[in-house]
């Protein structure tokens, strides 16, 4: 009868060694790391996992502390600094049973990965909202001297010199304004892969002077010494004329902007046979070390105090960077430290000497030779009163519409020559309105230009379907669309002298 207890417990011994060989094979081949320690904190057990996250071996832990708090039924983050890249674990810890003995198993999970994500974002929340404050800021400054000069053009019996300068301040500001935007636009644009550059055979010398005389106005205004050297040939690139003045502007309104008054300013060219490269140098506050590798990222931005004294909202070289590249080129950046200057070199490939083909320039226009009937199609009453006003100031005629129906009813009415459209109209919008315009016998001739805030390439090419003849991004230039309305009219003097 003794031998039944004995077998027994030799088939009970024998169980449970097969469930604790069983359960060891299952958390040695588990892909989380796993640690078993006794009551006591002891580790008794370490998994391979585990060493690849320690980046030691299993000896080196079993029989000492763990040193990590041990909280039951808890999630705690462990740092692996024997790791290869160090990093971050999230630790879970069951109470179990080891060699018969009560335990706890932790369980390790690499989350490094993870937190670098959500660092990243917090990063970039903090930057987004950053450059939100900028923003604004950049806003309300320029409004401020517009709603200043509004102010003074409103008190009666100012002087002509008094006006004059509130105009021009007002005018300033509006083109800062517009800069701003068309700057946001840019690089939106840019980072969507939505320009499409218009390469010909371009002069980089000559855009390299066209730049500079665009910038001339910052350098002067901070009474900078400005040396520009340029090679007697030209050295021509396959680029977007536009574009590349772009480039090379920015970049010298940064230099204007990042050094203190009566610094310098340098502008080269240098031919170097398969590429040419464009340096822009300037004695300003320099970039410290920290910050020079992350200059060409978006919003970035040395040296930000209250008084935002450079200005710029820190996309000006995210967007150099990305043009250079769109050309098959690279910008480079370089400083000796924070007060000694910096530089900026745009390199591309050079192209065969040849001069673009000889196009028809368009004549900027003379004062019109014959009134226009214009229908101005414009929801905001106050802009929509001041376009017609300057308008019937350039002697034509001009009937104003508030929305679409309205549009449609005055078009059929009195045949307008010139249809000046907004897109974003309330109820039926400006695509509509062309569509049906279009459609009407009496519309036929007419020119129809848009006139919005929609700039995008889809936009061009929505409003082009539609049936618009041009498509202009407000604010419009008053001597883009005075020229406008003056082709049109020698246009239809022409028509009907040869009638």
């Amino acid at each position: 009868m003794s031998d039944a207890p004995d077998a027994a417990r030799e088939r009970y011994e024998h169980a449970l060694r097969a469930s604790e060989s069983r359960f060891r094979d299952v958390i040695e081949k588990n892909a989380d790391g796993i640690v078993v320690m006794s009551r006591d904190g002891v580790v008794r057990y370490v998994n391979r996992a585990a060493e690849q996250l320690f980046g030691y071996p299993a000896s080196a832990f079993v029989g000492t502390l763990f040193g990590v708090p041990i909280v039951p039924d808890g999630r705690t983050e462990v740092d692996l600094h024997g790791s290869a890249a160090g990093g971050v674990a999230e630790m879970r810890v069951v109470e179990t049973e080891w060699e018969g003995e009560p335990a706890f198993l932790a369980s390790l999970r690499d989350v490094t990965d993870r937190k670098r994500a959500e660092e990243a974002v917090k990063e970039a929340d903090r930057r987004k909202g950053e450059f939100l404050a900028m923003l604004a800021h950049e806003l309300r400054n320029p409004l401020a001297g517009i709603s200043n000069a509004l102010h003074v053009l409103g008190i009666p019996g100012v002087n002509s010199g008094h006006t004059e300068r509130a105009r021009g301040v007002a005018e300033r500001q509006i083109q800062h304004l517009t800069r701003l935007v068309d700057d946001l636009l840019d690089v939106s644009r840019v980072t969507h892969g939505k320009i499409r550059l218009k390469k010909e055979p371009v002069d980089v010398v000559a855009a390299a002077a066209r730049a500079a005389e665009t910038v001339a106005p910052a350098i002067e205004a901070h009474e900078h010494e400005f040396l520009l050297s340029l090679p007697d040939e030209p050295v021509w690139v396959e680029a977007d004329a536009t574009r590349l003045e772009q480039i090379l502007a920015n970049l010298l309104n940064n230099a204007a902007k990042y050094t203190l008054p009566g610094g310098r300013i340098w502008l080269s060219v240098m031919d170097q046979g398969d590429e040419v490269a464009i340096s822009v140098r300037d004695t300003g506050v320099g970039i410290p070390p920290d910050v020079l590798p992350h200059v060409f990222e978006l919003f970035a931005q040395a040296g930000r105090t209250l008084d935002r004294a450079q200005g710029g909202l820190g996309i000006g070289l995210t967007l150099v960077k990305n043009l250079v590249e769109m050309h098959g080129g690279s910008v480079s950046a370089d400083s000796g430290g924070a007060g000694r200057g910096s530089e900026f070199v745009v390199r591309l490939p050079t192209v065969p000497g040849r001069k673009p083909d000889d196009t028809y320039r368009a004549d900027p226009g003379h004062p019109a030779e014959r009134v226009c009937r214009v229908l101005l199609v414009e929801d905001q009453k106050d802009a929509a009163e001041m376009l017609a006003e300057l308008i019937r100031m350039w002697g034509h005629q001009v009937v104003v519409a508030h929305d679409g129906p309205a549009a449609v009813a005055i078009a059929e009415a009195h045949c307008p020559e010139v249809i000046l459209l907004d897109i974003g109209l309330p109820g039926m919008n400006g695509y509509e309105v062309a569509t049906r315009l279009r459609g009407h016998p009496g519309m036929k001739g007419a020119k129809l230009v848009a006139l919005t805030g929609y700039g995008q390439e889809e936009d061009r090419r929505r409003s082009k379907q539609a049936g618009f003849d041009q498509h202009l991004v407000k604010p419009v230039a008053p001597r883009e669309l005075e020229r406008i309305l003056a082709e049109t009219g020698r246009s239809r003097a022409d028509g009907d002298g040869r009638g």
